[in-house]
């Protein structure tokens, strides 16, 4: 199936604050409502990004009947201006939570619910919405580069980027390591990956520094179908069998759980030749919570 789609740029109020995206849908109506968080210092361009050739997220969601809202996070796009404190986790968390619901009222009439996708730390403030209990109806939660174990030497990483400013840039690491195996990533797909890059409001990257704790805190909560995915090459967090085995027992609430691996990416896998493969994944990942939200509905009345 490929349906045609629009795509376009928005503004989503949430409180007295603008969020910026872009959202995309196909002709007919949707299957679901994606709502994409991007990570730490990039902007939700990251899933317009594309390999030349081939299509990014947005457009291969919505070719395949999805609607897809990706949002800058508060801190960055039209709300980079904003207080600090709404810059934080929990700031954040109660921003969005206004921003979801505003979201389904304009754009998810005729789906069958919301799925959370999010990436790094956007993968932990989905996590977070997931588990606040948001007033919409929220059929799963979907995290890539989000879990429990730094890799020897991430965290001082991110530490030693702690200052009075209140942005920080984050230096982009053309290292072949960083960047994947010899073959694996496509140069011109790297070079949007930097146009997508953005200034980390410093309020943020303090929270980073938290993040194995505040996933702890908030996993027991989250009652929705959870994925979390992890890049084979990450060079932020482990992903041994081990490590993944331990981020599977976060969720004793959650309906199911899938953590998996995926091959030939990194952190941040967007520049990479793996990124189609990972994007069928999510999709399948939100067809099935669809599935799932139908099989646990109430029977309809004779």
């Amino acid at each position: 199936m490929s349906l045609s789609i629009t795509k376009h740029p928005i503004l989503i109020r949430a409180g007295q604050s603008d969020l910026s995206g872009v959202y995309a849908k196909p002709s007919s109506a949707p299957r679901a409502l994606i709502v994409a968080l991007h990570g730490g210092a990039l902007s939700a361009a990251i899933f317009d990004n594309t390999i030349p050739g081939e299509a990014g997220f947005l457009d291969t969601a919505a070719a395949l009947g999805y609607a897809v809202l990706a949002l800058d996070r508060p801190g960055y796009g039209a709300s980079q201006q904003i207080a600090e404190d709404l810059s934080t986790f929990d700031g954040q968390i109660a921003l969005l939570r206004l921003a979801l619901t505003a979201a389904w009222e304009q754009y998810g009439a005729d789906s069958a619910g919301i799925v959370l996708l999010g990436q790094s730390f956007g993968g932990l403030i989905v996590l977070g919405l997931a588990a606040s209990q948001p007033d919409v109806p929220l059929l799963g939660v979907s995290t890539h580069g989000t879990a429990l174990r730094w890799l020897p030497g991430a965290l001082q990483r991110f530490q030693s980027l702690l200052a009075n400013a209140p942005f920080v840039e984050l230096p982009f690491d053309e290292n072949a390591r960083s960047l994947g195996p010899a073959n694996s990533w496509v140069h011109e797909a790297r070079e949007r990956l930097k146009q997508s890059r953005a200034p980390l409001p410093m309020a943020e990257l303090r929270e980073v520094l938290r993040f194995p704790q505040r996933l702890r805190q908030i996993s027991a909560k989250v009652r929705v179908p959870v994925q979390m995915t992890l890049g084979e090459y990450d060079t932020t967090w482990e992903s041994s069998a081990s490590a993944l085995d331990e981020l599977s027992q976060l969720f004793p609430q959650a309906p199911f759980v899938d953590v998996r691996r995926q091959r030939f990416v990194v952190h941040q896998l967007s520049a990479h030749l793996a990124a189609r493969a990972f994007y069928l994944r999510e999709l399948a990942f939100v067809e099935e919570c669809r599935v799932h939200n139908s099989m646990i509905a109430p029977e309809p009345l004779p």
